[in-house]
């Protein structure tokens, strides 16, 4: 699998995210069992922008970016895969946020393989 493949399976896999947190909300406020607010609307949505930006920026990269390039921008996106992994994983084991249905530890592993992904290919 090449790095670019990588970044723009990433993504796909952002952009989902973000429709959601942006546009379905409610539907994600339930599968956690959450009372939807106005605020907690608000901060989905500003979650899912970031992620939609994120997900913009990983599909674009391999096209601006030369491969040496890319692969230190691999290392940058592995740190987020990382960073992302541990917080659904405090979510789901410690503060118990998260309710550790399959949907959520499949969305972990997967995040968990993006990281080990970026890490791999970009050295």
């Amino acid at each position: 699998m090449s790095l670019s493949l990588i970044f723009r399976l990433n993504a796909a896999f952002g952009l989902l995210w973000g429709i959601q947190l942006i546009f379905l909300p409610n539907m994600m406020f339930a599968m956690y069992g959450w009372a939807p607010s106005v605020g907690l609307i608000a901060l989905a949505q500003a979650a899912g922008t970031a992620m939609t930006g994120i997900a913009i920026l990983s599909f674009g990269l391999p096209n601006w970016t030369s491969e040496g390039q890319l692969k230190t921008a691999a290392k940058s996106l592995a740190l987020i895969a990382v960073l992302f992994t541990l917080l659904q994983l405090y979510q789901i084991l410690i503060s118990q946020s998260a309710p550790g249905a399959a949907m959520d530890w499949i969305s972990t592993v997967i995040t968990a393989l993006f990281a080990i992904g970026f890490f791999m290919k970009s050295r």
